[in-house]
């Protein structure tokens, strides 16, 4: 391993520090902030780029702070918890660099004009806002180790507790941790998912939820929603919450005659437009629990004029096809973190509704998407950040565009 002193002159989206070797290379570091000068270890170098170890801080940032969790990455650390790439910024630099990002992708990637970006939404809390947790049993001879995948994706890191989970998800996982008959009962590669709201407070199984569980119930700006177990929803719900009102004060300035809601889950942003006034809303996921339950929570709410369908989303916009194209439709996507893809894509450019709302975990996929739908003729309105993930490389954002 070679040793070199380096300037980290950017952090690229994923965490990783960017500076360059003495022959000119790009060098990514982890665990490091803009301007920091630092010596690294040098692991490997591929055909662009090489990728480094931090060994020393020289010069820190005076945004670095102390890592509020043990397991974070650091220089002494052979191995770490790759999720909490930022546990050593303050939260008001995690933020910037966030927006940098997403502005550095919007621009370079997808085409867009640097002033379309708004300033982005910080969570109210950095720390303790998780409402989910996934971990994993290993044994490793006599011991059992429950907690995160580390760097290397096959060693289970033992994680006592997690700074990111809310506190009763904390609280629960020490009780379980303390229960000698349950942590007799972990087989090696068994998951555990550890559920929070303010209903239930901490509910936990094994594996895959049963069909017949109990719902789950979150309380939300429209009224409390009935979540099944395996089902996705929001892991944040207060900057879920923003983003909701950001969604809902849009609808009404656009005031569109139908939407199509993709990916609807339990029916979020359905049941936010039908809330806003729209007069009809067709909402599609191709989790057939999750439309049950969107169905339930439509009655349950007394909200009316909304369609729903258990589909996949390009079977089903194939299946709309014209009623799509009506000035006064909106679409709204909010895909997993592979984003639309080509062929889906296609598909909302077959029959283009005027407005279309874009939701997105990854920026990396969704400026890609955007850069095909600007080919097809959309124009973005507006980005905005939600810090939806603190302390992880990730972030929510919302995209409006429009033809």
């Amino acid at each position: 391993m070679t040793t070199v002193t380096l300037l980290i002159t950017d952090v690229a989206y994923g965490g990783r520090g960017v500076a360059r070797l003495e022959n000119g290379k790009v060098c990514f570091v982890p665990g490091v902030l803009t301007g920091e000068t630092v010596r690294a270890g040098v692991l490997r170098e591929r055909d662009g780029f090489a990728e480094a170890r931090l060994l020393e801080i020289v010069t820190p940032s005076p945004a670095r702070i102390a890592p509020a969790c043990p397991l974070a990455y650091s220089c002494s650390s052979s191995l770490s918890c790759p999720g909490c790439t930022y546990q050593h910024v303050d939260y008001a630099e995690e933020v910037r660099i966030k927006q940098h990002q997403l502005v550095s992708l919007l621009t370079r990637q997808a085409g867009i004009d640097a002033a379309v970006p708004q300033p982005p939404v910080p969570a109210p809390l950095p720390l303790g806002y998780r409402n989910k947790l996934s971990l994993h049993a290993q044994k490793d001879g006599k011991e059992t180790r429950l907690g995160y995948f580390a760097e290397d994706n096959q060693t289970v890191l033992d994680v006592p507790a997690c700074p990111l989970a809310d506190p009763a998800l904390n609280r629960c996982l020490t009780e379980l941790r303390n229960d000698v008959s349950v942590r007799h009962g972990l087989r090696d590669g068994m998951t555990l998912t550890f559920r929070h709201t303010e209903r239930e407070a901490a509910v936990w199984w094994r594996g895959e939820p049963r069909a017949n569980e109990t719902w789950l119930v979150e309380n939300t700006l429209l009224g409390p929603l009935s979540v099944p177990r395996g089902s996705f929803f929001q892991v944040n719900p207060p900057v879920a919450g923003l983003l909701l009102s950001q969604i809902m004060e849009s609808l009404q300035a656009c005031a569109p005659r139908t939407v199509v809601d993709l990916f609807c889950g339990v029916g979020l942003f359905s049941l936010a437009a039908a809330k806003a006034g729209v007069p009809e809303t067709i909402g599609i996921d191709v989790d057939g629990p999750g439309i049950v339950a969107a169905e339930f929570n439509a009655r349950k709410l007394n909200l009316s004029g909304i369609r729903w369908e258990a589909a996949p989303a390009q079977k089903a916009l194939a299946k709309l096809g014209p009623k799509l194209e009506a000035g006064d439709t909106a679409l709204i996507v909010d895909p997993p973190r592979n984003g639309l893809g080509r062929a889906l894509v296609q598909e909302i450019l077959n029959h283009p509704p005027r407005h279309l709302y874009y939701i997105s975990c990854a920026p990396d996929t969704m400026v890609r998407d955007l850069a095909w739908l600007r080919e097809g003729g959309y124009l973005t309105e507006r980005t905005q950040l939600f810090d939806m993930f603190p302390r992880t490389a990730h972030f929510e954002s919302l995209t409006v565009l429009h033809r």
